[in-house]
């Protein structure tokens, strides 16, 4: 890897540990018991960008990533917020459930050996497939070769990452739910769960990138 390289992956990893505790802070960390609302805000929003990309109509494919086979609350909640999200809309239904497995082992910026692969081949029979998992900071040419083999529309909820801004270009992910790094400031009033959204997140497309870096 070059230098130029080297420094975009680090200063990638250093966005998304920046955020992942700006969030716990000023989102999550509210007393004793974890606050999963805002992880079943972003699983609603979510569900009205996926249905709003397929025309209100059809079936998606939710996969997650488990870590060490251990159940995680932020994804289940993620997932309930989802689940809400589609049936408040009426048109799209989750058609199945997936988890991907993968270990502690490896590094933890890459996937791992055919993870790419199980993606791609997870939303078969549907007309998208919803990743609730970050990509990974770089990607091999076997691992886009898979991925171009998606036979359905890939949704993706993940941390700023240097693999999705040509991935987005290329035409392989339809729609991205990025987290911002930093997320902007909140209002000194109320907000509501959009609000919320639109000032941690950004969704982008091929034909809308936003201010994805």
């Amino acid at each position: 890897m070059g230098n130029k390289n080297t420094i975009v992956a680090v200063g990638a990893i250093l966005a998304i540990l920046g955020s992942l505790t700006y969030l716990y802070f000023t989102e999550f960390s509210r007393g004793p018991t974890l606050n999963l609302k805002p992880f079943e805000n972003l699983g609603y929003t979510v569900a009205e960008e996926t249905a709003a990309l397929l025309g209100n109509q059809g079936r998606v494919v939710v996969v997650t990533e488990l870590i060490e086979v251990m159940k995680s609350a932020n994804s289940e909640a993620q997932i309930k917020g989802f689940k809400a999200g589609l049936a408040k809309k009426g048109g799209v239904t989750v058609k199945e459930l997936k988890d991907i497995k993968r270990s502690m082992d490896g590094d933890p910026r890459l996937w791992p050996a055919g993870q790419a692969a199980q993606v791609a081949q997870a939303g078969d029979g549907a007309s998208a497939t919803v990743l609730f998992m970050s990509l990974p900071m770089q990607m091999s040419k076997d691992d886009l070769a898979a991925l171009k083999e998606a036979k359905t529309k890939l949704v993706v909820v993940t941390a700023q990452s240097p693999t999705l801004k040509p991935l987005l270009q290329q035409g392989v992910i339809q729609l991205a739910i990025v987290s911002r790094f930093p997320p902007k400031p909140p209002p000194a009033g109320k907000e509501t769960p959009r609000q919320w959204f639109d000032r941690v997140y950004m969704v982008v497309k091929p034909d809308a990138l936003g201010e994805l870096p």
